[in-house]
């Protein structure tokens, strides 16, 4: 071989062996999301290719039917020699019951209402929801919110150390059951004061939302609370606004999610979104004496009704 021809191997060997450090230095995540409508298939998407933007990653991702058996997505798995797993939405517990025991996993696009569960909840970052509030109405001065202990405590503790960053009183009512929901949203509305507090709706499935939702949004009106949400079609229906994920964000939340679990094993419990869009209803705001200016609505990424912008 001449001496060019050594120089071109070298050079060949040196690149080969930095592609192969570089791939040891990626996190392997295997994806799984259950087999959905198109509509939701395309949301799971968006957030996988969020994932893909944390850098240092590898992403395989694969739908999960209700017919998959545990041994099919377990070979699936192990076939793609990942580090970690992320599930989506609600995939069936059966098809997860063969996966290693030591796998680090981490569950997105969901409430995550298990105060063990690790991962990244559709649940918005309480800070922000609270500092929004203030934004908005500066003079607020109680937030009432019903909860489930064991659904969403973890949320609670974040939201008793933001209200108290910000002095804002944090009312919380611990329920175990719906019935036991629907009597707090009863006293809650008997002590609302008018131009002074706010109720919050969040995900946990204790609140009948259904149920309490045209309530809230009628006795908010009539009596000038704040009804802050989770949820943007809340605010289309009359609530005054709502945080709610970026879900590109998200799955760069999650994949940065993924390395610190794998990094620190004991990491557990759910985190809130923290990267967030933003909905206001401006007729809502007009009737309580709140008049956004352009520049405030242009900090809001949907503005309804929605003609109004």
């Amino acid at each position: 071989m001449t001496r060019f021809g050594r120089l071109i191997a070298i050079v060949a060997l040196l690149a080969s062996l930095l592609a192969c450090g570089d791939a040891l230095a990626q996190t392997r995540i295997a994806v799984l999301f259950p087999d959905s409508a198109p509509a939701v298939t395309k949301l799971y998407r968006t957030i996988i290719d969020g994932m893909a933007t944390a850098g240092d990653v590898r992403i395989e991702s694969r739908a999960v039917s209700e017919s998959a058996s545990p041994d099919e997505i377990k070979a699936w798995v192990l076939e793609q020699r990942s580090h970690a797993m992320v599930i989506l939405g609600d995939v069936p517990p059966a098809s997860l019951e063969s996966l290693p025991a030591t796998m680090t996993m981490v569950r997105g696009a969901s409430a995550l209402n298990d105060n063990a569960q690790s991962g990244v909840s559709l649940a918005s970052s309480p800070a922000q929801v609270f500092n929004r509030l203030r934004q908005i109405k500066p003079d607020v001065e109680r937030l009432f919110v019903v909860y489930r202990p064991q659904s969403t405590g973890w949320l609670l503790a974040a939201a008793r150390a933001a209200a108290r960053d910000i002095g804002l009183e944090l009312n919380a009512s611990a329920c175990d059951d719906v019935q036991q929901s629907v009597a707090a949203f009863g006293r809650i509305l008997q002590q609302a004061r008018p131009g002074k507090d706010a109720i919050w709706l969040t995900l946990d499935p204790v609140v009948p939302i259904n149920q309490m939702l045209p309530v809230l949004l009628r006795e908010s009106w009539d009596r000038h609370l704040l009804l802050v949400s989770n949820n943007p079609m809340d605010v289309a229906k009359g609530a005054l606004f709502a945080l709610y994920p970026d879900y590109p964000a998200m799955g760069r939340q999650l994949a940065e999610r993924v390395k610190r679990q794998i990094a620190r094993p004991a990491l557990s419990g759910p985190e809130p979104s923290e990267r967030l869009r933003s909905a206001i209803n401006v007729r809502t705001a007009s009737h309580l004496g709140i008049v956004p200016g352009e520049r405030e609505l242009q900090g809001f990424d949907r503005v309804f009704p929605e003609e109004q912008r």
